[in-house]
Order: structure tokens, then C-alpha cells, then sequence
């Protein structure tokens, strides 16, 4: 995942950004920093699907539950 920066993001970064994700309106400060795509790949995610994402040290798994929040394993 490449950050708004050009560079990539760690886990920790990605893990505050979906919690911004879950926790801010759309059109908030935060949820603006957000990269975009990772935005879209969260948007597609369906409920009870898994999704993936390389990060600069690793993959993570990421998951919507059926309250639609992402959770980040």
C-alpha cells in the first residue's frame, strides 16, 4: 500500500487509517488523509469477505464484519 506521500505504509499506519475509516464521516480531516486507494479496496469490501493488503513490512488481512466496520487481523 503507498501512502498519500508516494512512500509506503507500515502496519501500524494502515491500522490507523482504517480505524479512521470506521470511526470519521466521510468529509472529516482524517478520513481525507486516508489513501485513496485504500479507500476503494475498503468500499468493496462485502460483508464476511477477506481481503488483503501488502504493506512496507508485511500483508495484512482485512475483514467487514456484518456491522460493516473493517477490522485489520
Amino acid at each position: 500500500m503507498i501512502g498519500n506521500d508516494g512512500k509506503p505504509v507500515s502496519k501500524e499506519d494502515l491500522r490507523k487509517h482504517i480505524a479512521a475509516y470506521n470511526g470519521q464521516s466521510r468529509g472529516s480531516k482524517e478520513f481525507a488523509a486516508i489513501p485513496r486507494a485504500l479507500v476503494t479496496i475498503l468500499d468493496g469490501l462485502k460483508p464476511g469477505k477477506t481481503g488483503y493488503v501488502k504493506c512496507l513490512d508485511g500483508q495484512v488481512q482485512l475483514s467487514r464484519r456484518k456491522d460493516n466496520s473493517v477490522s485489520a487481523g
